[in-house]
């Protein structure tokens, strides 16, 4: 990891006024959720997709889009190293947002004589970070493979696909064709569910696994990709 590229990502994502605009849409809302019917408890705040793709979308297709990244990979920094700092620091972006937001709501719906148990706060925070984690790693290998924020498209192309090959396998009894778009959209959001583990419950080793592969698969992916691009540094 290159903490200075670690650095200087969580400054540009924290510093973008666009970034900062949707972060506050998708994390206010929950919190007023929370305030004014504390019943519905934490179910109200969601999970971490969507603020994960606000901090990843572009996280390294802008850098090629812009150039920034021939000028940095003039220095002396590995692929590999700045692919992997990106996807920290994106990923660390999005846990201290979930996490603030959860912190906040668990304040006020205390206030309101509805404070959650602490198991239920440990899934829905443990959740998210393994959550913000995957995408981050889903989103490096999108944007590997497509300048600017056109990893965002991509996302949503192969999102519509898994959806409508599911429907297509569901309509016409096709039991294989159903697990495959399954399994795509397990690949498309890598989460693992914590709440039946805390509880006591089985551990879901299936979940666990799909979530270590789905991660290494796309970072090495990423890795693998940029390390194939040929960029242009006197044009820079």
């Amino acid at each position: 990891m290159n903490r200075a590229i670690v650095a200087t990502t969580l400054r540009q994502r924290f510093t973008s006024p666009m970034r900062v605009a949707l972060l506050l849409f998708f994390s206010v809302p929950p919190l007023l959720g929370a305030l004014f019917m504390p019943a519905a408890g934490l179910s109200l705040l969601g999970d971490s997709y969507g603020a994960a793709l606000v901090f990843a979308a572009g996280m390294i297709g802008q850098d090629v889009s812009s150039g920034t990244l021939q000028l940095l990979l003039a220095r002396p920094v590995r692929r590999s190293e700045y692919v992997l700092s990106r996807w920290l620091a994106v990923a660390l972006a999005t846990i201290a947002v979930v996490w603030t937001q959860i912190a906040i709501a668990t304040l006020l719906l205390g206030a309101r004589q509805a404070a959650p148990a602490a198991r239920d706060v440990l899934a829905l925070a443990g959740g998210d970070a393994l959550l913000a984690l995957g995408m981050a790693a889903v989103m490096a290998l999108l944007s590997s493979l497509a300048p600017g924020l056109a990893d965002l498209g991509l996302l949503l192309v192969a999102n519509v696909t898994a959806t409508a090959l599911g429907a297509f396998a569901q309509f016409r009894h096709w039991v294989a064709l159903a697990r495959g778009a399954q399994e795509i959209g397990r690949f498309l959001k890598p989460e693992v569910s914590l709440a039946p583990m805390l509880q006591g419950g089985a551990v879901s080793w299936f979940e666990i696994v799909s979530w270590l592969s789905t991660v290494t698969l796309c970072l090495a992916l990423a890795i693998a990709v940029t390390n194939r691009w040929e960029l242009s540094y006197a044009s820079s």
